[in-house]
C-alpha cells in the first residue's frame, strides 16, 4: 500500500527518527520520511531486476562497479584520514563513508559538520548528515569532553561506478566546502 499527498506540510504528521535513516535538511521532504521509509517493495524488485541484468559473476561487470565504488570509498576515506580538517572513525566496507568535522568539543564539531553539509550542497556536493555514538571515535578526539553522547557526522555514499573517477573533484569541492569558514574553525 502507498500513500500519496500533494502538500508535503503532511509530512509533520508522519516525522520519525530512527537509528537506520538519516536526513538530507531540517525540511520536511517526503521520500525520506514516508510511511514507506526504507523498506520499499520495489526495493525488492530492483535487485531482483539488477541480478537478472548484471549477474554476481567473480570477476563480471556487477562485480567490477562494486569494485570500483568500494575503492572510491576507501580512497575517501584515506584523504579523510590524512586531512587536518576531519576525522574518519570507521574505515568503509563497502561504499559508504562517515566522518566528523574537527572542533574542539563534540557540539562544535556537529555545528561545523552542518556548517559544510550547506557549503557542499552550494557547490553540487551532496552529503548527508547522520548521528553516532561518540564512542566510533578515539577518547582523546574531543579531550575529554562528554557533553553529548552523540555528534553529527558526514556521510557519503560512493555508489556510483564513476565516483572513482570524480573522486578528485569530489575532494576539492569538500575541501572549499570546509575552506569557507573563517581560518580559526580549524584548529
Amino acid at each position: 500500500m502507498r500513500f500519496v499527498f500533494r502538500d508535503p506540510a503532511v509530512g509533520r504528521f508522519y516525522k520519525h527518527d530512527s537509528p537506520y535513516t538519516y536526513f538530507t535538511s531540517n525540511e520536511l521532504h517526503l521520500g525520506e520520511i514516508s510511511l514507506e521509509c526504507s523498506r520499499s517493495g520495489a526495493a525488492a524488485v530492483a535487485l531482483w531486476a539488477t541480478q537478472k541484468l548484471l549477474p554476481l559473476v567473480p570477476g563480471g561487470e556487477f562485480a567490477q562497479m562494486l569494485e570500483s565504488c568500494r575503492s572510491a570509498a576507501i580512497e575517501l576515506h584515506r584523504r579523510l584520514q590524512n586531512s587536518s580538517l576531519f576525522l574518519s572513525p570507521v574505515a568503509p566496507q563497502l561504499d559508504i563513508v562517515v566522518w566528523a568535522v574537527r572542533g574542539a568539543t563534540l557540539e562544535e564539531s556537529s555545528t561545523r559538520a552542518r556548517a559544510v553539509f550547506d557549503a557542499a550542497a552550494q557547490k553540487d556536493l551532496h552529503l548527508a548528515l547522520v548521528q553516532l555514538p561518540r564512542e566510533f571515535f578515539p577518547p582523546d578526539a574531543w579531550r575529554g569532553d562528554t557533553s553529548a553522547a552523540q555528534i553529527t557526522c558526514l556521510r557519503s555514499v560512493l555508489m556510483k561506478p564513476e565516483h572513482l573517477a570524480w573522486l578528485d573533484a569530489i575532494w576539492t569541492r569538500l575541501e572549499a566546502a570546509a575552506g569557507e569558514f573563517p581560518a580559526p574553525l580549524f584548529r
